[in-house]
């Protein structure tokens, strides 16, 4: 399994679990009822916040007794790191999407699909990562942007810039923490500064990775 490189002093320290060893296999209707917990916690967690809700108040949520809540969670906190998990697992499905429909040698394209699919993602998921750093739980909003940029950043450099690697020179090196850093910076540019023009976005990409001369910029 891989681990996630560790930052020390960060919020990287601990490296991350894999999904499928922290969430045992579940049969159709057990995979229906986490999801529905998952549901209630990701809606909790954009009405109430993270620090308010309780066990009560998702299992209200998802019509199910706090014994079934716990049958698969053992806390609140253990559910609310698995819906960032989920909410990761749609980000980097759309990634992926992008990733396979990229045309080869392309490059000025590929460039312009992943700002617009970075800005779309970051406007779909506003409402619920905006509540995770409005409720004073600055430490989940942490983990949520530290697993995302992680696994988004890996899957980049392990798929994306291999295929690149085979048809153009690389001038950057440290390639995962570059991306990380990268994809950080973005976020937080884009979430304090959202009429930011993809045309930006774009240069500051193109500038980082030193590609200019492979991309048209405005």
């Amino acid at each position: 399994m891989r681990q996630t490189k560790s930052f020390k002093g960060g919020v990287m320290d601990t490296p991350l679990t894999s999904r499928a060893t922290a969430y045992p296999l579940l049969n159709e209707r057990g995979e229906t009822t986490r999801s529905q917990i998952l549901d209630a916690v990701q809606a909790e967690i954009v009405e109430r916040g993270a620090t308010a809700m309780t066990v009560s108040s998702i299992s209200k949520r998802a019509n199910l007794t706090r014994s079934l809540f716990y049958h698969y969670f053992a806390t609140k906190d253990e559910a609310a790191s698995a819906v960032l998990d989920s909410v990761i697992d749609d980000f980097l499905a759309q990634v992926r999407h992008w990733n396979e429909g990229r045309e080869l040698g392309n490059v000025d394209k590929a460039l312009d699909d992943a700002v617009h699919l970075m800005c779309s993602i970051i406007d779909q998921d506003g409402p619920f990562s905006m509540s995770l750093a409005g409720t004073g739980n600055g430490q989940l909003y942490l983990q949520f942007i530290d697993r995302a940029a992680d696994r988004i950043a890996h899957f980049v450099v392990d798929n994306t810039v291999e295929d690149f690697r085979r048809h153009h020179e690389i001038k950057i090196g440290d390639l995962y923490e570059t991306f990380y850093m990268l994809i950080v910076g973005l976020i937080s540019l884009m979430r304090t500064h959202p009429d930011i023009s993809e045309a930006a976005v774009k240069r500051i990409v193109a500038h980082t990775l030193q590609i200019d001369d492979l991309v048209q910029l405005d």
